[in-house]
């Protein structure tokens, strides 16, 4: 059942929009206006919509309505205003209120959103509790370039809408991390090692995805010569990051400051230039749907203000244009054009376009669930091997558990090179670290810790996608981020973790990754138990009056076998404090 848990921090500040967008000019100008003032928005309603899989999805799509990416069985959820409702009533539609959020109070962002130059002090920058401005994340670039130049080259692929227009704007920037050698990182399909790929915030309300790249990037750079795994990947495969794929829709939606607005789209205001500004009528071009592979068919729509707005024409956006021609200048085509044509059971590469939110692993096709790739074993068997590392995600055809999309960046990457290509929709439909703008926190304590090993598995299998859908490294890492409360001075609470498909007994050195929110953690004490129901502790009470729990433990636990059901034991000991198990992860 769905929850109704799905949290103002999350829908409600992100989904109101209250503040003002890039409004243009007329279409044939040379850019578009200043900003203009923004307006308070009133309460913005989450509606749960019937449409099952198929052609009610596709219709539902095909309305123009502002479809979140999230299905609970036959229902669909739609964001909106008062008005919503009516116009989903009048189209056909049974819908009911999920929940009605109230506006949030507007704070302005500190100025300095589009500096053509970058410094040290702009990595601090930041907005919503601690998530990166594009300044940040440019200048976390170039420090890790000065820093690591050993092991990173940065390249300048292309420019944002704006920037093409004089109109502000940012260079579209991407990293290529290896332990460098002769040939290394270069632009030409002739590399010596193959080559993953990931990106976040192509849709720029997607902010989790941006802030697991930097991460990434922080955890290659930092960990070469010190991770032995890390080392051994740098060693044989280019990894290659665009943590920001549409900075001038992000620079839209940090311009809210601690209300961030709810932009999906790029900035481009030729189309649509008199869009609203409200969460169902934005200006930009869905760079998700803008693509030549399958452009215009389901899923898309053809009104510029339609948050899935497919463009005037196939790939008619700059971003677009330039993430093709970086792919094309990494990837050989290896794929023919037929819809079935397979490519070459040796082709190499991995691309991820990281989006949110649904805990979804997708992979072609997605703009059909009439035809499966040539190589769809294999992108199926990495997709259940991901999803089951991520804790139990669906995986599939986009059409086969969410619904079908045309024009999409990952369908385009398989189509036109025959590149093993996936999307993770990263995050919960409802708790506490739920939705397109979760509280900052959750990205330590939940997302980084369950897309870490996602992102090693996927960037092993660059040198060798389809050779079959072979267990991942470690299969015994499992992860369960169900939020469990734990009362005050009250019962224990379990959270369980259930481990299968792996031999033998587990590790001396077991690790168990534990994320707690709690105000005084001395409170706590904590224990693994094994299937046998034997308990090993991991932490016991004491005096310590630090906030949270975010710990790896390790368990000498290698008189029990690997298989079976683990379970986390936390209790508070105390009076005057509550707290919440977020998630943990198990590695045996």
């Amino acid at each position: 059942m769905k929850s109704t848990g799905r949290s103002l921090l999350t829908l409600a500040i992100a989904g109101v929009a209250a503040a003002a967008v890039l409004t243009g000019g007329t279409p044939g100008t040379a850019g578009p206006a200043p900003e203009v003032a923004a307006v308070q928005a009133g309460p913005t309603y989450v509606y749960k919509v019937h449409a099952p899989l198929g052609a009610a999805a596709q219709n539902l799509l095909g309305r123009g309505f502002d479809v979140l990416e999230d299905r609970d069985g036959d229902y669909l959820f739609v964001l909106g205003d008062a008005t919503t409702g009516g116009a989903l009533a009048r189209a056909g539609f049974t819908a009911v209120i999920d929940e009605v959020l109230p506006a949030p109070q507007w704070q302005p962002p500190a100025k300095k959103s589009q500096s053509p130059t970058f410094d040290a002090a702009d990595v601090n920058e930041t907005y919503y509790g601690g998530y990166r401005t594009i300044n940040a994340h440019w200048s976390h670039l170039d420090l890790v370039g000065q820093q690591y130049p050993n092991l990173t080259t940065l390249v300048d692929y292309g420019d944002s809408w704006r920037k093409t227009q004089g109109a502000g704007g940012y260079d579209l920037r991407a990293i290529c991390i290896t332990k460098k050698n002769a040939g290394d990182c270069a632009l030409t399909t002739s590399a010596p090692k193959p080559r993953f790929f990931v990106m976040g915030q192509l849709h720029a309300r997607e902010v989790t995805t941006g802030d697991v790249a930097w991460r990434w990037i922080d955890h290659l750079t930092s960990g070469y010569g010190v991770d032995a795994e890390v080392t051994a990947l740098l060693d044989t495969t280019e990894v290659w990051v665009v943590p920001i794929a549409n900075p001038d829709g992000v620079n839209i939606v940090q311009q809210g400051g601690n209300s961030p607005r709810y932009q999906r789209k790029n900035a481009n205001t030729t189309n649509g230039s008199n869009c609203s500004g409200t969460s169902s009528s934005q200006v930009g071009i869905d760079l998700n749907r803008n693509t030549d592979s399958h452009w215009g068919g389901a899923g898309t729509s053809s009104n510029p203000c339609d948050q899935t707005y497919k463009g005037p024409s196939a790939n008619s956006e700059v971003e677009t244009k330039a993430l093709q021609a970086l792919w094309r200048n990494l990837y050989r085509d290896r794929r023919g054009t037929g819809v079935t044509d397979a490519a070459p059971a040796d082709t190499t590469g991995v691309v991820i376009s990281m989006h949110s939110y649904s805990n979804l692993v997708l992979f072609p096709w997605g703009w059909t669930t009439s035809y499966k790739t040539g190589n769809d074993a294999p992108l199926r068997a990495m997709a259940k091997d991901m999803a089951t590392m991520a804790g139990g995600w669906q995986y599939g055809q986009p059409g086969e558990v969410l619904y079908n999309a045309a024009g999409a960046t990952d369908d385009w990457v398989y189509d036109d090179l025959g590149v093993a290509s996936f999307v993770w929709e990263i995050g919960p439909s409802s708790g506490t670290c739920s939705g397109f703008f979760p509280t900052y926190s959750c990205q330590a304590s939940t997302f980084w810790p369950k897309t870490k090993p996602m992102l090693m598995y996927a960037a092993k299998k660059a040198a060798n996608p389809y050779g079959g859908g072979t267990p991942p490294v470690g299969c015994a890492r499992q992860t369960n981020d169900t939020d469990v409360a734990i009362p005050d001075n009250g019962p224990a609470v379990t959270s369980t973790i259930t481990i299968a498909g792996c031999e033998g007994n587990a590790s001396a050195s077991s690790q168990v990754e534990v994320h707690i929110v709690h105000t005084y953690r001395g409170d706590l004490v904590i224990d693994l138990v094994a299937p046998d129901g034997t308990a090993y502790p991991l932490k016991a009470s004491d005096n310590d009056a630090g906030d949270n729990i975010d710990t790896t433990y390790t368990a000498n636990v290698s008189s029990e076998a690997r298989n079976g059901a683990w379970q986390l034991r936390v209790r508070d000991v105390y009076s005057a404090d509550t707290g919440t198990l977020t998630s943990w992860s198990l590695t045996v």
